[in-house]
């Protein structure tokens, strides 16, 4: 079973080792409650999220593997790493088939630069959202049918990616909109203003300016992320912008009134 945009299709076809993850959660299943509502999972990313490889790859997103105590394989692209949102209950950090999901990932995204994968226990349902999901269609129409029950979205996040919206994701995922370097995480899309015309002594009294109008535009502050040029100011839109004919009208106005009060206070200073 595959759910997502067409582009990712080709993750039905990906098969892997599971003997050392079903291991795993054997060898925890005493300590763990409610055993059969946990899976191990093996994420590979890249090891810089701001690296230029990173901003230039045609896959910016988190790859993995989950097995279930069942042994039922998933396998999941998803915006953040499952073990960010949800720490690990108990993770296995030296695994003798990590070499075998390192190349999975590099025959998948196409990077040459070596990435890092972690292993680790969670309890269903995940917290991060999946752009893609494919494996075994009753363990995932269950899931997919518990998380709209609890009004919970992860795995099922795929039913509303299509191709459309996967070229958002990934054009904002590491990206640009404007004067904003943008990172979509799973707190939403963070916007974070790079004016690289002001001039250095303006900076202290426009990322005032920059606070007011997020505040005007019911803009929350943007979730760190690890930005190499200086910011002005930032500002956190709700992902379900990306679903709407218009997404960025509120940020348009936004920019827009920046470069108005940019403008006449430039002029000011200028007399």
């Amino acid at each position: 079973m595959y759910v997502g945009p067409s582009k990712y299709e080709y993750i039905k076809d990906i098969e892997f080792d599971t003997s050392e993850l079903i291991q795993f959660l054997e060898s925890k299943k005493e300590r763990l409650d409610v055993y059969h509502r946990h899976v191990a999972v093996v994420t590979c990313h890249i090891n810089e999220l701001t690296s230029e490889a990173e901003q230039n790859s045609k896959f910016p997103f988190y790859l993995s593997f989950i097995v279930t105590t069942s042994n039922e394989k998933i396998v999941g692209i998803s915006i953040s790493p499952p073990m960010s949102r949800t720490p690990a209950i108990y993770k296995l950090n030296e695994f003798k088939t990590k070499e075998h999901f390192e190349q999975k990932f590099i025959e998948i995204s196409g990077l040459k630069e070596q990435p890092t994968c972690q292993c680790g226990i969670l309890k269903l349902p995940l917290k991060t959202r999946f752009v893609a999901i494919s494996g075994n269609e009753e363990f995932l129409k269950k899931e997919l049918f518990s998380e709209k029950v609890m009004g919970v979205e992860s795995l099922s996040f795929s039913n509303k990616v299509d191709d459309k919206i996967l070229e958002l994701l990934e054009r904002y995922r590491s990206g640009w909109y404007k004067i904003c370097r943008t990172a979509i995480t799973d707190d939403g899309i963070n916007f974070f203003v790079i004016d690289k015309k002001l001039p250095d002594e303006f900076k202290p009294l426009f990322s005032e300016v920059i606070a007011l109008l997020r505040k005007k535009y019911n803009f929350q502050p943007a979730k760190y992320f690890p930005i190499t040029e200086k910011v002005l100011g930032s500002f956190n839109a709700e992902l379900s912008l990306l679903f709407s004919q218009e997404p960025f009208t509120q940020v348009d106005k936004l920019l827009s009134d920046y470069e108005k009060i940019k403008k006449d206070l430039m002029k000011y200073f200028s007399e």
